[in-house]
């Protein structure tokens, strides 16, 4: 269990470089979200963007956010509220001592995954990492 949980804390290649971008609004504002963001994935209410990526190959995009809450409260949001948005949930590992939680959700064979940890700048802090596939272009 600790090497998984090490592992989901590891900085994925394609995320070494983040790009900071705007904070969304309250309203939900589009153009201060990430680079093709799926807008059915639920963020918690003052959720920030903190920085996003875009890869350099592959497709899979991620974002950074910080959310007030503490973590068993984005826990159980994002365990109600992905299926709510009609993601199918897969996978999860939690370890509530260190504060980690990771999910993998998918729709239309996409698999994202959101992973729930303390900030690396203030560890009594959350951060909220979603890595996810844009939808195609219909």
């Amino acid at each position: 269990m600790l090497t998984v949980a090490g592992l989901l804390l590891t900085t994925p290649v394609w995320a070494q470089n983040p790009t900071p971008a705007a904070a969304p609004s309250a309203a939900g504002d589009s153009s201060g979200m990430p680079p093709e963001w799926d807008s059915k994935i639920p963020l918690p209410k003052g959720a920030t963007l903190i920085s996003s990526t875009v890869p350099k190959t592959g497709v899979v995009h991620s974002a950074d956010f910080s959310a007030p809450g503490s973590y068993d409260e984005l826990v159980s949001f994002y365990e109600k509220e992905l299926p709510k948005a009609g993601f199918t949930m897969g996978p999860k590992v939690a370890a509530p001592a260190r504060k980690v939680y990771n999910r993998t959700f998918n729709a239309s064979q996409i698999m994202d995954s959101v992973l729930i940890s303390p900030s690396s700048s203030d560890p009594s802090k959350l951060t909220i990492h979603i890595a996810y596939t844009p939808l195609k272009k219909q």
